[in-house]
């Protein structure tokens, strides 16, 4: 058995080793029982009908901005831009609902999907790091929704009616929650029965392979920011639409939750392994502990050290170090 300079075995190697011959996917499912089952007995109210509809709505939100942000990671980038995005389309469509009524939808989700086409512009043909991109691209979005309004937009009284779109019910289902799963079915599609998300998945386990096999990198991985951008897109629109109103700092708070959902359902932040059926896993697991926590009293501070905690351990076990040659 090999090991380290002081003669023993890393504890992140021994845990990897133990886990090795399950699927990541089983860790998160672990994971989300093991939560369910914590939260329940620290509070009677955690089981009750009225809180699984609020883990549901809040998880649809998440899951729309976690589908975009899957893509980005499984090329092996990151998207640090999805709060700005989030953020500058709830301006957007706040905007623009009382003059343009429904067509305040699709206005809003070019807006992003725009943003994120630029993210993979100056990623793939300037080849600047993601990190460094759409950590800059962030504070352009932000900036720009600040510029249209600096204080938070509430929706006119006349466009309710056009926000029943996502917050309406449909058979006594609430609208959200149905567009939460149109949002993963057409991530899903496109992962694993396209080609662009077959090149996705090769681009992230090897590319120097895909560059090889004739892949064009740089189209890929901008159609993997732009579908990043379109994932944040309709987070955006559908937490405005929910809060009735929308602010520049709206989407900051799911940049972490976004990046943990993905990496806590077994998507590997090297890319090329995991994607959108554990994400949605990953996201589950991300809405029970948000709403568990709220629920039982523990603070907001405490929660997002929590959270970090749970994000490095979940990074330490999926990452793959092989195709790295230095940790930076």
């Amino acid at each position: 058995m090999q090991k380290d300079g002081i003669g023993k075995q890393p504890a992140i190697r021994r845990i990897k080793g133990k886990l090795a011959g399950l699927p990541a996917i089983s860790y998160a499912l672990g994971m989300l029982v093991l939560f369910i089952a914590i939260f329940a007995v620290g509070s009677a109210t955690f089981l009750t009908r009225y809180n699984m509809l609020t883990i549901g709505n809040s998880a649809a939100i998440l899951l729309a901005v976690a589908m975009g942000q899957v893509f980005a990671i499984l090329t092996g980038g990151i998207d640090l831009s999805v709060g700005g995005i989030m953020s500058l389309v709830s301006v957007v469509l706040m905007k623009t609902l009382e003059p343009l009524g429904f067509w305040a939808y699709p206005l809003s989700l070019a807006v992003g999907i725009a943003a994120g086409f630029l993210n993979g512009l100056v990623n793939s043909r300037l080849r600047i790091p993601s990190f460094i991109t759409t950590l800059g691209s962030n504070g352009i979005f932000m900036s720009i929704a600040y510029m249209i309004s600096i204080k938070p937009l509430s929706a006119p009284s006349s466009s309710f009616g056009v926000l029943d779109i996502v917050n309406g019910t449909t058979l006594g289902i609430r609208n959200i929650m149905l567009l939460g799963v149109l949002v993963f079915v057409l991530f899903f599609v496109i992962q694993r029965y396209t080609i662009t998300g077959r090149n996705i998945m090769l681009l992230g386990s090897n590319e120097k392979m895909s560059w090889l096999s004739g892949v064009d990198i740089f189209k890929v991985r901008t159609i993997a920011f732009t579908l990043s951008g379109l994932g944040a897109a309709l987070a955006g629109v559908m937490l405005a639409s929910n809060l009735y109103s929308g602010y520049p700092t709206l989407g900051t708070v799911y940049i972490l939750n976004s990046i943990a959902s993905v990496v806590i359902g077994g998507t590997a932040m090297t890319g090329g392994a995991g994607g959108v059926l554990n994400t949605l896993v990953g996201v589950m697991v991300m809405s029970v502990i948000n709403n568990g926590m709220n629920i039982i009293g523990i603070d907001v501070y405490a929660q997002q050290s929590f959270l970090g905690v749970l994000v490095i351990i979940a990074v330490a076990i999926s990452f793959d170090r092989s195709k790295l040659s230095v940790i930076k």
